[in-house]
């Protein structure tokens, strides 16, 4: 009787331990999922974004519908306001986008959060797009853009050999969801809740040795123009789980930067929610060596 009772006992535990492996085995890895399910066949639309900043006077503005994402009382303030724009926040922006019968054109004040809000509308599916330099071009009164327009560190910048990229693991993300559209969804809310970060290029250029800092250029420009010193270079359209998506350090802040600050934002949408603490230098490489661009530069239309 004692044996048919220890044997029974030996077999529920050792069903216990396999159903528990087969939990532990069945349990998915919501990072690899969701980036299957963003990336797709082709890299997805973080690496394949097309003509997706729009200047303003290259669009026939009625065509879209226009989210402006500056607080309310800027956005009242408006001189020659744009009609039937809409002022928005990257959290009612859904309603919005849920309810266009036209394609999304966001703006703000400079083109840097309405490219970080683009973004997470196309991980959604939504056709959207950015007003290029934001509401800057839109009005001389409106201008963020100018004063920002620095050679401060044309000196500081060198033109080395990127060094050779890092490789780190993965986020491990813990929604709780199985699938890669609820994953997405809780990520999105994560990466609203932590909005855009733009950190200044006083602060990273002041101690830049201590940075994870990622520069999203293609070499020729890297070489070029001149880069922060141990900057990484990725080529753009790379950020891929085959390319270059494993130079990101999961476990620290990472400073990323492009010309204008306005691919880097976007790109911190993706990479945000993908669990990363990515941070883009605002302004770009115009509030560090404005003169030295030949392109992918505010033009100062309003002088100064």
């Amino acid at each position: 009787m004692k044996l048919n009772k220890l044997l029974i006992l030996l077999l529920a535990t050792s069903f216990l331990f396999f159903v528990g492996c087969e939990d532990e085995d069945d349990a998915i890895n919501e990072f690899e999922v969701l980036v299957e399910y963003l990336e797709g066949d082709d890299g997805g639309y973080m690496n394949n974004m097309g003509s997706w900043i729009l200047s303003e006077g290259s669009v026939t503005l009625s065509d879209y519908l226009v989210l402006d994402l500056r607080s309310s009382d800027d956005f009242d303030a408006t001189p020659d306001p744009i009609a039937d724009a809409v002022n928005s926040t990257l959290t009612d922006m859904w309603t919005h986008a849920e309810s266009a019968t036209k394609p999304i054109l966001v703006t703000c004040y400079s083109g840097q959060t309405a490219s970080f809000a683009h973004m997470l509308l196309r991980m959604k599916g939504y056709e959207a797009y950015v007003m290029m330099f934001g509401m800057s071009w839109h009005h001389e009164d409106l201008d963020k853009w100018t004063a920002k327009c620095l050679d401060t560190y044309a000196n500081d910048l060198v033109t080395t050999a990127s060094p050779a990229l890092p490789t780190f693991d993965y986020p491990e993300l813990d929604t709780g969801e199985e699938t890669a559209e609820a994953i997405l969804d809780a990520r999105i809310d994560v990466a609203i809740e932590a909005g855009l970060t733009l950190v200044t290029s006083a602060d990273v250029m002041a101690d830049p040795a201590t940075r994870h800092i990622i520069n999203y250029w293609s070499e020729t420009d890297y070489l070029g123009y001149g880069h922060i010193d141990g900057s990484y270079q990725v080529t753009p359209a790379t950020l891929t789980m085959d390319g270059n998506l494993s130079v990101f350090d999961p476990a620290g802040e990472n400073i990323f930067y492009c010309y204008t600050g306005q691919t880097a934002a976007a790109a911190c949408a993706y990479l945000t929610v993908l669990g990363y603490d990515v941070n883009s230098i605002a302004y770009g490489f115009n509030n560090m060596n404005w003169t030295a661009l030949g392109g992918h530069k505010w033009l100062k239309p309003y002088g100064g």
